[in-house]
């Protein structure tokens, strides 16, 4: 009897924390290690995926390089609104479209959306498409430029209806090489070497 009764506790828990378990998730794509020179532009988008209702704020900063990198906000977009549901009020609109860099500073972009109903918060669930951001290569700098995501600088928040906080999972940290010009130049010479070594081949 008491194997039965463990038994049945354990299950209850189980399903007790899978029914109440929520998450949101925040991810970044894009900026895949590309070679990129001064001139280039790259492209990134932010996603959301929440298998939670009632969110009512979310807040979450793009940081990147700005000594290779420059924002260009001009060229980044958002959608009109996320997490609608057919006949329901509630929904989210982001506080800037385009998204802009965060005051005071120049290398923070921030993606930030608030529900229509701050009471209610968010009527839906599932992936949506927050921001593609567009950044413009200015330098070479040290050869490397990453752009990340970040939950935790000032201002950046996730919260649910009736002001509870809560945590995002982050995913998908990029990073675009600039090479020097003669690095590119070598890599360039080495390529058509080797282009030239198989065509002398066949």
């Amino acid at each position: 009897m008491r194997f039965f009764i463990t038994n049945l506790l354990a299950t209850a828990l189980v399903v007790f924390a899978a029914g109440s378990a929520s998450a949101i998730g925040l991810t970044l794509a894009g900026a895949n290690g590309q070679l990129v020179g001064v001139g280039d532009s790259v492209t990134v988008t932010v996603t959301l995926d929440a298998d939670v209702t009632g969110i009512v704020l979310i807040s979450t900063g793009v940081l990147f390089d700005d000594t290779i990198l420059s924002y260009n906000q001009g060229a980044s977009s958002s959608p009109t609104y996320i997490l609608y549901v057919n006949g329901k009020t509630p929904y989210m609109t982001p506080a800037t479209n385009p998204p802009e860099l965060r005051i005071s500073t120049t290398n923070q972009v921030n993606v930030d959306w608030t529900a229509t109903s701050l009471t209610a918060g968010s009527g839906g669930t599932g992936v949506e498409l927050l921001a593609t951001l567009v950044f413009d290569v200015i330098a070479v700098g040290d050869g490397v430029a990453d752009i990340g995501l970040s939950i935790t600088s000032p201002g950046n928040i996730v919260q649910l209806a009736g002001g509870v906080n809560t945590t995002a999972t982050l995913a998908g940290a990029g990073t675009v090489i600039t090479p020097e010009p003669t690095t590119a130049l070598l890599v360039g010479l080495g390529l058509l070497g080797l282009g030239v070594a198989g065509k002398r081949r066949d």
